[in-house]
């Protein structure tokens, strides 16, 4: 049975409204807003009939208290008045609430309209639950087209192969040590898997020169943060996806880009890719030189303690690495 919560100063109505109703649903019947925000707290309702003229709380106040509350927020109200002027529906439903039930009372009229409501309610959720499922079906094919581009300009170059999966890897063992949740670490999973996408725009001349990059080709290089940030933006499959590709060269000291992001401004998805990003580049034979040896990595990643890396997190990993973390 759907529960229905009454809310009534005057203990009359709520006995005929109690009486009413009870064949069909289950009723709970309170006095005053108070009452009725406190039996929120403990139990759900599927309805609320709401008296508008109530002491100390009316109507309105409760309507506004509930409509406020993410987990109250979509139930529906019907207010209860006993005014009848015809701008007392359209005051009711500017107000937020979803019918008005005239007092006294006529039974029929108020289960047809509380049987209506319920009825739009239902069908509504059903509604944005079947679209729900449809753009997450539409932005998983997309995640997955960008998944394989993200493979495809590894492929590109030996020397960078793996890396995306190696700083993903890197990243969810910090994110672990932290104590993240589950999904939160999942979720930045994708965001490392995905850090790079912006290099398709970058060309292979650039990407795999051997020798220093002048001036032109680092500032072609650097458009990957922002390119990476562009194509993620309209995945929401995935919180934040787009904060690796974005930010993962941002420092800790501003002195990053492509925003001159600084601190606890930087989103920490960001922050934590980007000591793995390092200390993956480091630990890995690239075109222009040799990995580098344990002891230089963590001389290195010292180094940028407070300046590029976040200083937690940094003294988080290298604690990892000490305890003998390796990939």
């Amino acid at each position: 049975m759907k529960h229905i919560l009454i809310v009534d100063d005057n203990k009359t109505n709520l006995v005929m409204a109690k009486q009413e109703l009870s064949a069909e649903y289950q009723v709970t019947p309170v006095l005053s807003g108070a009452q009725a925000l406190s039996f929120l707290e403990k139990k759900h309702t599927d309805l609320i009939l709401l008296d508008i003229n109530m002491p100390e709380m009316d109507g309105r106040e409760t309507m506004r208290r509930i409509r406020e509350n993410e987990v109250w927020s979509q139930i529906p109200i019907i207010f209860l008045t006993a005014d009848s002027p015809p701008q007392t529906e359209a005051q009711c439903l500017s107000d937020g609430a979803d019918d008005f039930i005239a007092k006294p009372f006529v039974p029929q009229v108020m289960r047809s309209r509380i049987s209506r409501i319920l009825e739009l309610h239902e069908l509504r959720n059903d509604l944005e639950t079947r679209l729900e499922q449809k753009t997450k079906q539409l932005e998983l094919v997309t995640l997955n087209a960008v998944m394989a581009i993200a493979k495809a300009i590894e492929a590109k170059d030996s020397y960078t192969s793996g890396h995306s999966d190696r700083v993903a890897s890197c990243a969810v063992a910090i994110a672990t040590r932290l104590g993240w949740e589950e999904e939160r670490v999942t979720n930045l999973q994708y965001v490392a898997l995905l850090h790079d996408i912006g290099k398709i725009g970058v060309p292979d001349a650039v990407l795999n020169k051997p020798l220093c990059l002048n001036e032109e080709e680092v500032e072609i290089i650097r458009q990957h943060a922002l390119s990476g940030g562009e194509i993620l933006k309209e995945i929401h499959t995935i919180p934040n996806l787009r904060n690796g590709a974005l930010y993962h060269h941002e420092r800790y000291d501003g002195e990053g880009y492509p925003m001159g992001l600084k601190g606890e401004a930087i989103p920490v998805e960001a922050r934590i890719i980007a000591i793995a990003d390092t200390y993956d580049a480091m630990t890995s034979d690239r075109a222009y030189r040799n990995r580098l040896s344990s002891a230089n990595v963590l001389s290195e990643l010292k180094k940028g303690r407070g300046t590029q890396f976040d200083p937690e997190l940094l003294d988080l990993f290298i604690s990892m690495l000490e305890e003998g973390f390796t990939l």
